[in-house]
Parts: C-alpha cells; structure tokens; sequence
C-alpha cells in the first residue's frame, strides 16, 4: 500500500471539517464488503454514494465481565480504489497486519467509547487495529 498523505479524499458531504459532523456522516455511507465478521471485531469497506469515496471501518471491543458498558472504538480511514480491491482479494484470511499496512499518515477518524465515559470522536492519523476479545 503506498502513502499519499496530499492526496485530498471525500467530500463535504462523506468527510466533513468536524469530526462530529464525520462521524454522523458515517451512518449514511453505504455498505459495501464485509472483510472480518466477529462478535467484538468488526471490519468493512463502506462508500459515499455521492462522491464514491470508500472507507475502511473497524470496530473493536474489550470485554472486562464486570458490569457490561465494555470499551469500544471505531476507526474510520479512506481507502484508495486499489486500496479496496487489495483489501477485498484478501477473502476470509484478512489479517490485522494488512489492515495495519495502510498509510499511517492518512487522516482518520476515531470513536472512542470507553468504560462508564460518554462517547467522542477525534481526528487522528493512520489505522492501528485496537485490543479486542
């Protein structure tokens, strides 16, 4: 995967200023390829219907077995078309490495959750896939 940290990515309308404003546009992105598919690890491409942005979206989750409210957080990154098509020749063998490749100097967005804490969004860079059970 390359790094192209002045490439421009998305519109107004899919990336957004705010990264509030990012993470509400998020719900309306379509689904596109479900790459890994379990019950605290999450990850899909997703794609702006209007702009045809696509996203990486990784949710991860850590179960304490104390009181439920486990922490969760979302990392959302655009994605190059190639970039898709990699990610999606790799089928059910995916791994966190792969994931863990693409440009660590490419703005994304993150969704922390954590434990007995209201949730927040914030700009961050790069992907690193998160603890998870």
């Amino acid at each position: 995967m390359h790094d192209d940290k002045s490439e421009m990515f998305g519109c107004e309308e899919c990336w957004p200023r705010s990264a509030e404003a990012a993470w509400e546009a998020t719900r309306k992105l379509s689904f596109e390829a479900e790459l890994i598919d379990e019950s605290h690890f999450h990850v899909v491409i997703r794609s702006c219907s209007l702009c045809s942005q696509r996203f990486i979206s990784v949710f991860t989750e850590t179960i304490d077995w104390a009181d439920g409210e486990d922490p969760q957080s979302w990392t959302v990154l655009p994605i190059t078309p190639r970039e898709a098509s990699e990610l999606k020749g790799h089928g059910g063998s995916l791994t966190e490495d792969a994931i863990n490749s693409l440009p660590y100097t490419r703005r994304s967005l993150r969704r922390d959750f954590p434990k007995n804490e209201a949730p927040r969004a914030a700009w961050s860079s790069g992907l690193l896939v998160d603890a998870h059970d």
